[in-house]
């Protein structure tokens, strides 16, 4: 399903090619001036993204940087609304090895997720993370079936954590577990894509998972290897250098951890997540990571629930 993407040169972008991208992403402006000053950001984005190319040429990769649906946002406007860039590092003291399983030569969770979703505007991936791990794991644990559950619920409800602020999943996990469970998307739809949280509203005889904990998953490739021959998982990763990715495997990766996602499988030379920014992003919603040197951190905070 992966292959290359041929990408336009920034140097020859026009008007045209802005205007394409407007149409495409369904955004618009007030003034004459800001569509200026997009267009001018956007194509500033599309040299570094040839920047990128280059330098994933030279390293023998194979990632593709472009045009992608956050091209009209500097690299700060990106951070503060669809990252986390002041998340605290949590205190996290359980860290422990998964369960030794065989482990398979390569795993692919996806017929064990649900549909790929979309946080919008808000720093809420945390809340992502979290729900899907608990979707997954609960229906590969046989104690329910795979519902698609509300991100919503723990934005709104979970006091600990900021909603659109950010968070860590470890919290809405306990979250969880205290409120006595969690509701169907159907029942708690997601309102939060605009950067509010949101009043509490669960309601819980509408309740359909219970949580009864988590695992913090020992630091280390080693360990998320193993993690995910049990499901897929979630992880949080330094997530600046998603901003322009088309596609292929990622192989640089600065920054510090600002961003959660749904590890759900690998292959002998990347990780497979599964993002939170909609089925247009990346790879119909998915990013490959390379492995050997813990790229992103995607083997740091590495977490998945429990089941009573």
């Amino acid at each position: 399903m992966f292959g290359k993407i041929i990408l336009l040169g920034a140097a020859v972008v026009s008007g045209e090619q802005f205007d394409a991208f407007l149409t495409a992403h369904k955004k618009s402006y007030p003034t004459r001036q800001e569509y200026m000053t997009r267009q001018a950001i956007f194509r500033e984005n599309l040299a570094k993204a040839e920047v990128l190319n280059a330098e994933s040429v030279a390293n023998g990769g194979d990632a593709a940087f472009g045009v992608t649906k956050f091209s009209d946002l500097t690299e700060d406007e990106f951070r503060e609304t669809y990252l986390m860039p002041n998340l605290p590092i949590p205190d996290m003291q359980n860290d422990e090895d998964p369960p030794r399983v065989f482990e398979a030569a390569s795993v692919d969770w996806r017929n064990a997720t649900t549909a790929v979703k979309d946080q919008g505007q808000c720093g809420s991936c945390w809340a992502f993370s979290a729900t899907e791990a608990i979707e997954s794991f609960a229906q590969i644990r046989g104690r329910y079936s795979l519902y698609t559950l509300s991100p919503q619920q723990i934005v709104s409800c979970d006091t600990t954590d900021g909603g659109c602020k950010g968070g860590w999943p470890y919290n809405a996990y306990n979250y969880i577990k205290n409120a006595g469970g969690m509701e169907r998307e159907t029942d708690y739809p997601y309102t939060s894509g605009h950067g509010v949280n949101g009043a509490c509203k669960y309601d819980g005889s509408k309740a359909v998972v219970k949580v009864a904990g988590y695992v913090s998953v020992t630091k280390g490739e080693p360990a998320l290897q193993t993690a995910l021959n049990l499901g897929p998982v979630s992880v949080c990763v330094a997530a600046s250098a998603f901003q322009t990715y088309r596609g292929g495997i990622l192989a640089t990766c600065p920054g510090n951890v600002d961003h959660c996602v749904q590890a759900v499988g690998y292959e002998d030379t990347y990780w497979l997540l599964r993002n939170s920014w909609g089925g247009g992003w990346g790879e119909q919603g998915f990013i490959r990571v390379a492995r050997g040197s813990d790229l992103c951190h995607v083997a740091d905070y590495v977490t998945y629930p429990t089941f009573a």
